[in-house]
């Protein structure tokens, strides 16, 4: 899979918000399910995480799955918060699966006026 194709299938979120790593650092990804992810399923993750993130249910869950390529997932929002600098967080749990293996992640995402969803690692409560 090209660097390019790596990228993509990091792209949970939009607005340019993409979980970046240089092309040294994606080994960790050879023997997980988004390594064989189509361009359409890398979509359909993206989406159904936007579906949950622009939700206002708290505890919401959606699932997704591509016939064609036999590759799903489901995501659930496991908490919500507002971040110290004023922006709108949520804790995304995301879990894929392809070829028969299983990845399951939980990012902090926090939505901003120029960016929209992007995630944040630093995402701190305000007190």
């Amino acid at each position: 899979m090209t660097t390019r194709a790596w990228l993509a299938a990091l792209a949970l979120f939009a607005g340019g918000a993409v979980i970046t790593a240089s092309a040294g650092n994606l080994s960790f990804l050879e023997n997980s399910p988004v390594s064989y992810f189509k361009p359409e399923d890398v979509e359909l993750m993206r989406q159904n995480a936007l579906k949950l993130l622009d939700t206002t249910n708290a505890q919401a869950k959606q699932s997704w799955s591509n016939a064609k390529t036999g590759a799903s997932g489901w995501a659930q929002v496991r908490g919500q918060f507002t971040a110290s600098d004023g922006a709108p967080c949520k804790r995304l749990r995301v879990v894929n699966k392809a070829r028969g293996l299983e990845s399951d992640a939980t990012y902090t995402v926090c939505k901003y006026p120029d960016r929209g969803w992007v995630v944040n690692t630093d995402a701190t409560p305000a007190h």
